[in-house]
C-alpha cells in the first residue's frame, strides 16, 4: 500500500469515529418522555407457552449468550441431519454424491 492510501484510510476512520457520538445524538427524541424499548431489552410473554416453547422463551429473557449459542448449535445438528438425509436419499436414487474433484 501506498502512503496516500494510508493516509486516506486514516483519515476516513478518524473522521467516521468522530462522526458516531453526533449521529446517536441525531437519533435520540428530546420529546419522548420514555426510552424506546431496545433489542437487548425485550422480552418475551410467557404467560401463554408451555412446554418446550416456554423452555426457549424464558432461556431468551434470562440468558441471551446462552439462549444464542443453543440456537446456533440446534442449526448445526439439524443441517447436519438434512444434508445427511439428502445424501443417503440421493445415494437411493443412485445418484453419485461424492467431493467434486478439481482438475488444474
Amino acid at each position: 500500500m501506498t502512503f496516500k492510501r494510508i493516509a486516506t484510510i486514516v483519515i476516513l476512520s478518524i473522521t467516521l469515529v468522530g462522526a458516531i457520538p453526533f449521529i446517536s445524538q441525531a437519533e435520540r427524541d428530546p420529546l419522548a418522555s420514555e426510552k424506546p424499548e431496545t433489542a437487548l431489552s425485550m422480552k418475551v410473554d410467557t404467560k401463554k407457552l408451555s412446554g418446550i416453547n416456554l423452555f426457549i422463551a424464558r432461556m431468551y429473557n434470562e440468558d441471551r449468550v446462552l439462549y444464542a449459542t443453543t440456537v446456533t448449535l440446534v442449526m448445526a445438528v439439524l443441517g447436519t441431519t438434512l444434508a445427511f438425509i439428502t445424501d443417503l436419499v440421493l445415494k437411493a436414487l443412485g445418484l453419485e454424491v461424492s467431493k467434486i474433484s478439481h482438475r488444474e
